[in-house]
This record gives structure tokens, sequence and C-alpha cells, in this order.
């Protein structure tokens, strides 16, 4: 299977970076939590296929499950 959901991270000017390219929802959580440990902030996950995004927030890094939500979905 392809990567079809593109991470990206918003940066504090509003600037939109490109942080890669995973297969899965699943995926695409580890990796945020990873970057998230170095650059906590606004991601956006994005369905290449779909057009759906996802906006996620972790202003600190995630200690727990529970701490990993989803804020927004269009």
């Amino acid at each position: 299977m392809a990567p079809s959901l593109d991470i990206l991270r918003i940066d504090p000017n509003g600037r939109v970076l490109w942080c890669g390219a995973v297969e899965s929802f699943v995926a695409a959580k580890a990796r945020i939590e990873k970057l998230a440990l170095c650059l906590p902030g606004e991601y956006l996950i994005v369905d290449q296929d779909t057009g759906d995004r996802v906006l996620v927030m972790l202003l600190c890094a995630p200690s727990t499950q529970s701490e990993f939500e989803h804020t927004e979905k269009t």
C-alpha cells in the first residue's frame, strides 16, 4: 500500500511544512507523537485520496494515549 496520508506541521508563523507521508491514521498518530517530542504544536493530516483533513494540536509531548485527540475533521 502506498502512503496516502500527508503529515504537515503548521509553524507559529502560519507556514505549512511537509513532514512526510504514511499509510494509515495509526502511523500518522505515531509519527506526530514522535515529532511533537521536539516540536509540539499544530499538525495536519491530509488524506490524498479523499481530501479529508484532520487538525491535531499537541502542545506538549503526549504521555498517554488519551492525550492525542484530533480536534477537527473537514
